[in-house]
């Protein structure tokens, strides 16, 4: 692997990274690359992730807000995630390995704990308190990102970005024997929970049965954003509303006509191994 190295502009090089200019994702990421390439600490991370961190954490730049994130290592992103959310973030890490205590001296909390084990959180969570932005950077292996997602999707009662980084060592053949059960097709069925919840406008259209206990599991799940390397998930109770079908008027008008034209079509599946054609055929034409 070549390595990469980031120079910082002569407008970041002189002069401390800004915390106070106006948020925008641009920005927010040069700047958080500034943070990245002038920690005091190792860290390695991928060259898109930035523009992507910008995007999910922005908004909580100098705010008073608590950011986890599993895996600590030789503690080079604790210091950039302070350096950049500002002086009244406070920082959690965790990790397995019990000499990363040592970064409680530098002014971080440090949860030591296997991130694959759900009694590791039931016990950590609750210390940490309300959590605004979650990232795993941690052992990379399905289920230990499965175990963590679900403990923190159950845990957080309070609007909060929950991000899987590394996302792609699902496809590794070193990293799991998974199968067909990896965190991205974890990630991938959770988002057919969330279509869920409108299986009730309709109950006749659905097959059925549906699994009820799984849609419930996900129920504070506003959205799940995938990146390349990156799932977020958003967990924002109080926008996760009831679906209901609703008319601004009564009366309708317009003759439908969804079933006029062709009824199938061949379509470019997305495979990533293979190159996949298949044909959709449309519902049943309405008489």
């Amino acid at each position: 692997m070549t390595a990469w190295a980031y120079r910082a502009p002569l407008s970041i090089r002189n002069h401390s990274v800004a915390m106070t200019a106006p948020h925008t994702i641009a920005k927010d990421t040069e700047e958080l690359t500034a943070c990245w390439a002038q920690s005091p600490f190792p860290s390695i991370k991928t060259t898109s992730y930035f523009s992507v961190y910008a995007q999910l954490f922005g908004h909580l730049r100098n705010t008073d807000s608590t950011f986890v994130e599993t895996g600590i290592l030789d503690g080079g992103s604790l210091f950039m995630w302070r350096n950049w959310l500002g002086p009244k973030a406070r920082i959690i890490g965790v990790d397995l390995n019990p000499e990363a205590k040592k970064w409680e001296s530098q002014g971080f909390e440090i949860h030591i704990g296997d991130q694959g084990d759900p009694a590791f959180w039931s016990e950590a969570l609750p210390k940490m308190g309300q959590i605004d932005a979650f990232l795993d950077d941690g052992g990379h292996q399905s289920f230990q990102q499965i175990v963590t997602v679900s403990a923190l999707v159950d845990y957080c009662q309070h609007d909060c970005v929950v991000a899987v980084e590394d996302t792609y060592t699902s496809f590794m053949k070193d990293f799991s024997s998974h199968g067909p059960h990896s965190f991205l097709e974890y990630a991938k069925d959770a988002t057919d929970c969330i279509v869920g919840r409108s299986f009730d406008l309709n109950k006749d259209r659905f097959e059925t049965p549906v699994n009820s206990k799984s849609i419930r599991e996900f129920s504070k799940v506003f959205s799940i954003q995938f990146f390349n390397g990156i799932v977020a998930f958003q967990v924002s109770p109080s926008r996760c509303v009831p679906a209901q079908l609703v008319r601004n008027k009564q009366e309708r008008r317009a003759t439908d006509f969804r079933y006029a034209g062709r009824n199938s079509a061949v379509v470019p599946w997305p495979d990533i191994r293979a190159e996949n054609l298949v044909v959709i055929t449309g519902g049943a034409k309405e008489k």
